[in-house]
């Protein structure tokens, strides 16, 4: 869905209301997960459930609530779901699997980093290590420094939550890291252990 104009505070009400409107249910109230059940012309009913992100969202095919959303919003439909924010999402229906990972965006990190060729480590950072400001804020340290931890943070909401603890470490001093060399050599350290652990991702396997 292309975002319209209005603040994310008003697209976010809008949206919202308009889920309610059509008789969804926000799941565990985390304003971003909906469900309901329409009827068919057969008489039978079909789910539809929807996880939307700002103006990006996945909705289990239903032509005619598309047809009924169209309507409203300004759509761009991308058929079957293969990629989202990133992520790739892999789905085998004859198994009832579905694989997302970040393989991709992981490698593209790497390179851009130069640490393609990193050898990978097995834990996310290391044991008694402290971050402290640095005394002269060097910007072209903290450009590199922030753009770093940022898609570090991106791996963790998605697919690297092991990394979480580290990540949020590396960040407390984002606007002054210092001293130089030891906050590179921790966020390396997360960037070295994402080398090793970039293939891993979410497996979900559906009830039979």
């Amino acid at each position: 869905m292309n975002c319209l104009k209005q603040s994310a505070f008003r697209w976010h009400e809008m949206i919202l209301g308009w889920w309610v409107d059509q008789k969804f249910e926000n799941l565990h109230n985390d304003g971003v997960t909906f469900e309901t059940k329409k009827k068919n012309l057969n008489r039978t009913t079909s789910e539809i459930l929807v996880m939307i992100h700002v103006d990006n969202a996945i909705i289990n095919m239903y032509q005619r609530f598309l047809q009924e959303l169209g309507s409203e919003f300004e759509l761009s439909a991308s058929g079957k779901l293969t990629w989202f924010l990133r992520c790739k999402v892999e789905q085998d229906l004859e198994k009832g699997t579905v694989r997302s990972t970040q393989e991709k965006y992981c490698n593209n990190v790497l390179t851009q980093f130069q640490m393609t060729n990193a050898n990978a480590v097995h834990t996310q950072c290391e044991s008694n290590q402290h971050l402290q400001a640095a005394p002269k804020r060097d910007l072209n340290v903290v450009r590199d420094y922030q753009q770093a931890v940022g898609s570090c943070m991106f791996l963790t909401v998605f697919m690297h939550g092991d990394c979480a603890s580290a990540v949020h470490q590396g960040a407390r001093l984002m606007a002054n890291p210092g001293p130089t060399y030891i906050a590179a050599r921790m966020i390396r350290r997360v960037l070295t252990y994402q080398a090793g652990t970039l293939h891993m991702g979410i497996y979900i396997l559906t009830h039979r």
